[in-house]
């Protein structure tokens, strides 16, 4: 773990993204004593979206398809 003011981050923010990439945690320490945690994660690219995707693993009952007893006046 290291500790760097937001100025030492700023002026070397090349060593800080490193560290935390390297799995280090870094301490980054505001001029109002506030503390902030930085860390590194791995967000996975998502590919392209496929049409069709859950076609199958639905099930929609033919209930879903009768009207609403409550719309029953405006139907007629």
């Amino acid at each position: 773990m290291k500790t760097f003011t937001v100025a030492e981050a700023k002026a070397n923010l090349d060593k800080v993204l490193e560290h935390a990439k390297e799995g280090g945690t870094v301490i980054l320490i505001g001029e109002d004593d506030q503390a902030y945690k930085l860390v590194s994660t791995h967000v996975p690219k998502k590919g392209p979206r496929k049409a069709g995707r859950l076609k199958g693993k639905l099930k929609i009952s033919d209930e879903f398809y009768e009207p609403l007893p409550e719309f029953e006046p405006y139907t007629k």
